[in-house]
């Protein structure tokens, strides 16, 4: 594949990007399906990105098919990759066509009106550029079917909206749905190795599903002021390209998700070992704590007998005993000062009486009766 000179932004189908996937189906099969109504005839392509629908336009037949895009790096990119059946390239916005009026007999214009600023404009130069007898191919994603949340698209239309705004500017108006599907198809060897070709002979298609009009992903209106042409059916089949991509991305978030498992296991394992710890913990802070309470209540103990006996001596300093005793102990002082000569005398007699007191103590207990 050759060097692509223009981004990937994500909303612009590139077929140098995206070949093979679903998107260039979608794409495919409305340029296809328009391509029926274009033999001879002078086209108009409105955004058309980097023309590849309108190189189709013209194989098919047309006698002139202009590709007006805003984008200038979309037209650069188009008149030099998609211009093998020479449509003309042209700079150009969709709300303000740089064209003469009543120039083309076909005006196709594929998911555009839902990302213009306002769509009444679009519409309004559509018909101005367009014959009285011109007929106006559009598409639009269903609103509420298709992914939310887009941020290129300004007004997204329900089947219903769709409809009636187109029947608001054309006097005929039909509309198509068109839907992705899986598909599963049996060809000949030469058959199953083409691509980007039709399919030779007639083959037969078989529809096992199905789902109301009103719920598809996108709507394609034919719109004229004159009867609208005998319209038929149109199907582009691809590979299961993204089908595969889903596929890998699956395994990958399934690795994840038992990597994370695992994760989870080792983390539960551990939160299990912090839980035996705290445990630990728990209980030794519960026996500390007994401590403490024992602590407080001797500490309260101790407290209550030193208040006790300080009671017990402030009554005793009160009583006539112990103040004689205290009276008696300074008359001494006086008398007989520690240390002094006359106080020697004294303190031989308190030794001496002292010594006889414990003699006599000591023979007391000699005598008492052993039990």
């Amino acid at each position: 594949m050759r060097e692509v000179e223009i981004p990937d932004s994500g909303e612009r189908m590139i077929p140098d990007f995206h070949h093979e996937a679903v998107v260039y189906a979608e794409h495919l099969v409305r340029y296809l399906f328009a391509a029926r109504f274009v033999a001879g005839k002078q086209v108009l392509d409105v955004a058309s990105g980097v023309g590849y629908g309108a190189d189709l336009l013209k194989s098919a037949g047309a006698s002139e098919v202009v590709a007006l895009d805003r984008s200038p790096e979309a037209v650069r990119y188009g008149t030099k990759h998609h211009s093998k059946f020479r449509p003309a390239h042209l700079l150009g916005d969709a709300e303000s066509l740089p064209l003469r009026s009543a120039q083309f007999d076909v005006v196709v214009s594929f998911e555009t009106i839902e990302h213009v600023s306002d769509y009444r404009r679009l519409l309004a130069e559509v018909k101005r550029a367009l014959r009285q007898d011109g007929l106006f191919i559009v598409s639009t994603p269903n609103r509420g079917i298709y992914v939310e949340g887009n941020p290129f698209h300004t007004k997204e239309f329900t089947f219903d909206e769709f409809e009636q705004t187109l029947a608001g500017r054309f006097t005929y108006v039909r509309t198509f749905s068109q839907d992705d599907w899986i598909a599963s198809a049996i060809f000949s060897p030469e058959e199953m190795k083409g691509a980007d070709r039709p399919i030779a002979g007639q083959p037969s298609l078989f529809k096992a599903a199905g789902k109301s009009p009103s719920e598809t992903l996108y709507m394609v209106s034919l719109c004229s002021d004159v009867p609208l042409p005998e319209a038929g059916q149109q199907v582009v089949l691809t590979s299961l390209y993204e089908m595969r991509y889903y596929l890998e991305e699956i395994a990958r978030r399934d690795a994840e998700i038992e990597q994370f498992k695992t994760d989870l296991s080792e983390q539960a394992a551990t939160l299990a070992q912090r839980d035996v710890a705290l445990a630990e913990r728990d209980g030794a802070l519960s026996e500390l704590n007994a401590l403490l309470a024992e602590k407080d209540a001797l500490a309260r103990e101790l407290s209550g007998a030193y208040q006790n006996l300080r009671q017990q001596m402030e009554e005793l300093q009160r009583s006539s005993g112990y103040r004689l005793l205290e009276g008696y102990r300074r008359v001494i002082l006086r008398l007989f000062p520690p240390g002094s000569l006359r106080g020697r005398p004294y303190r031989m007699l308190v030794r001496g009486l002292k010594a006889i007191l414990d003699r006599f103590g000591d023979s007391a207990r000699r005598r008492r009766p052993q039990r």
